[in-house]
């Protein structure tokens, strides 16, 4: 067995935040399942010059075929905050196009800001943020083992110039460091070698799993090597989502700070993060979907949630969607340090 080449020293400091929120407990009600399936590509910015997924490999996460849209019904739902300025919140978020959700979280008091919670959007690579969740509660429970390896099934060169680049030509890899590169640049090599090892669907029990989450279209939601990644998630999901992994931080388990490590190194920026404080975050991109999700470890730590339909399957980051969560981020964080 290959020993891991990325070692990290848990950050312990952190993950106390996360006894704090151990309380926060929300709870949705789930909504009527429509059907959208559409299949993950992703392009990163440290894998564009890389096979972004098996596409031209034996065992290929599938493309889609067409470019379903959001479902839009752009209600505002806002549960203010004591002392927010929510007015200016809701005049920035209507300034945006339809497909503009906005879920935020403050964890020390639990308080919930929210607006657009009823459009739907195909979660793209959000959804390893749950899949990778899924694995470490099954790792915790013995059902698996992430201290062991998985099988490389890109082992004819695929792997050069990508984050896991280390490994190209090796047979086999440690699964942590496939983890690592599933979050911390949404590596699409990585969730095709793991999911050939362990499959998210209804039937290996990743949508029982949502559903515990109270998602509120789990079963819509999966993660394979035959159709890649399909689902529908609203901003709502995303918001319980984070939540989950928070207290599950707030764990302090050796599985769930090494976890913890891979969303802290994330290496992209969207939502806006305030210069020299962390953030566990995941982003995810496609045509019609760009979403940034972020647990933000301020002084008063807070979720931070956008989905929208502003998508581009050419371009990693579209500038115009970045820029208005980059906003979105500051007046969120200047609430929240008010």
């Amino acid at each position: 067995m290959m020993m891991s080449t990325k070692t990290k020293k848990p950050r312990a400091g952190l993950a106390l935040l996360g006894l704090a929120a151990a309380a926060v407990v929300l709870a949705f009600t789930a909504r009527e399942l429509i059907p959208l399936l559409r299949p993950e590509k992703e392009t990163d910015t440290e894998q564009t010059a890389s096979t972004q997924l098996s596409e031209s490999l034996p065992t290929p996460v599938s493309e889609p075929e067409d470019e379903p849209e959001a479902v839009a019904t752009p209600a505002v739902t806002a549960t203010p905050f004591a002392g927010w300025d929510v007015e200016t919140l809701d005049a920035f978020c209507a300034q945006q196009p339809s497909g503009f959700s906005v879920y935020a979280q403050d964890l020390e008091t639990g308080a919930v800001y929210t607006y657009n919670t009823e459009t739907e959007y195909y979660p793209a690579s959000t959804l390893k943020a749950a899949y990778a969740l899924w694995l470490c509660e099954q790792a915790e429970q013995g059902v698996l083992d992430m201290e062991g390896d998985v099988r490389n099934t890109f082992s004819f060169g695929t792997l050069a110039g990508t984050k896991l680049d280390a490994y190209d030509g090796v047979s086999m890899i440690p699964a942590w460091d496939v983890m690592y590169a599933m979050i911390t640049v949404s590596d699409n090599n990585a969730i095709d070698m793991l999911v050939a090892t362990w499959t998210a669907n209804e039937v290996s029990g990743f949508c029982d799993f949502l559903a515990d989450l109270v998602f509120h279209a789990p079963y819509t939601c999966s993660m394979t090597e035959e159709d890649g990644i399909q689902g529908i998630m609203n901003v709502s999901d995303a918001g319980l989502l984070m939540q989950a992994l928070y207290q599950y931080f707030g764990t302090e388990t050796s599985t769930s700070l090494q976890l913890m490590d891979c969303f802290l190194d994330a290496e992209h920026t969207a939502l806006y993060i305030p210069e020299g404080v962390e953030a566990a975050k995941k982003y995810g991109s496609w045509d019609y979907a760009f979403h940034d999700f972020a647990i933000v470890y301020a002084e008063h730590p807070y979720i931070l949630c956008c989905m929208t339909d502003q998508g581009d399957q050419n371009v990693d980051f579209p500038p115009a969607v970045v820029a208005a969560m980059q906003e979105l981020g500051q007046l969120v964080y200047a609430q929240e340090s008010a």
